[in-house]
């Protein structure tokens, strides 16, 4: 007897159907796992088949697939039309024939570097004597006290990087926890995050970022006006897990900012500006980048 071998997905009903014309067939019940498996393949095949022909029926059987692929996941049919349905009201649907052609970003480096060549004496009036003596001040003091427990390096810490709304608890602990890295430069902003994040369930991003640029200050720092001068549209998380996803991408995302900024023909002024306002200290090149986006932001 001759078997064509298949190893495929099917519908409910297609071994009743062979065996009504007079054929026998192998089935097998699939675990969840590898019916996850083949549901996936399901939509690819289903897929080029509808690219192949075209019709209504294939796009039936897609969405069939669909429909099994939302209930294999754990979904129901009526969460995804409920999903489907608020994509509709704030994106639209595809009934206007849109094509996309190109997109102008103005925070993208070589834009961004115009503007802030641009707004280049509405920044340095932010940036005053009083701060930099301040930020210098906590530079110059990290190693030469405890800052666990020294109560003026707290206190000047937490006002220049204004950390408010958090708990005497998180305090103590990240200044604890401070102490502890402050020479280990590339501690990782995951380890740091996921320690302080046990102390009270919060995770202060800004906070911990401003941690590690003290200790290393290669490092970015993100803050509220960082973010609108970048356009970085930080966005809510409940999961905490997916906040650190998020929030390491944009660690990421704005250190390559600093590298582009820095090279870009633009800034070579607004650097050497820079170096007449501080010339008795040494500041990173990321430190400064920060300072003049987050006088940028703040004009936004």
């Amino acid at each position: 007897m001759k078997q064509i071998q298949y190893n495929k997905l099917v519908r409910d009903r297609i071994p009743e159907i062979i065996e009504a014309s007079g054929k026998t067939c192998a089935t097998e019940i699939l675990s969840d796992e590898a019916y996850l498996k083949m549901v996936d393949a399901k939509l690819d095949e289903e897929l080029a088949e509808y690219h192949k022909d075209q019709n209504i029926e294939e796009l039936a059987d897609l969405l069939e697939v669909i429909h099994a692929a939302t209930i294999a996941r754990g979904y129901t049919l009526e969460q995804l039309e409920q999903v489907r349905a608020e994509k509709a009201a704030k994106r639209g649907r595809f009934t206007r024939k849109l094509l996309l052609k190109a997109v102008a970003d103005p925070a993208a480096p070589d834009t961004l570097a115009a503007t802030i060549y641009q707004s280049r004496t509405a920044i340095f009036a932010k940036i005053d004597a009083k701060m930099l003596s301040t930020y210098y001040w906590l530079m110059e003091n990290l190693h030469a006290r405890n800052v666990s427990t020294d109560q003026e390096y707290r206190k000047r810490f937490g006002g220049y990087y204004v950390m408010r709304f958090v708990s005497q608890e998180y305090r103590d602990a990240f200044f604890s926890l401070f102490e502890q890295i402050k020479n280990q430069p590339n501690t990782s902003f995951e380890e740091v995050s996921r320690k302080l994040f046990e102390v009270d369930g919060k995770h202060e991003f800004s906070f911990i970022s401003k941690m590690l640029h003290t200790i290393n200050p290669e490092r970015p720092i993100y803050d509220s006006q960082v973010d609108a001068a970048l356009k970085i549209h930080r966005t809510y998380q409940s999961d905490f897990n997916k906040k650190l996803q998020q929030d390491t991408q944009i660690l990421n995302d704005i250190a390559a900012c600093y590298q582009n900024l820095a090279s870009a023909p633009e800034m070579t002024e607004i650097l050497a500006t820079f170096d007449q306002i501080v010339p008795a200290h040494k500041m990173s090149v990321e430190k400064k980048l920060d300072f003049i986006l987050w006088a940028l932001g703040g004009s936004m």
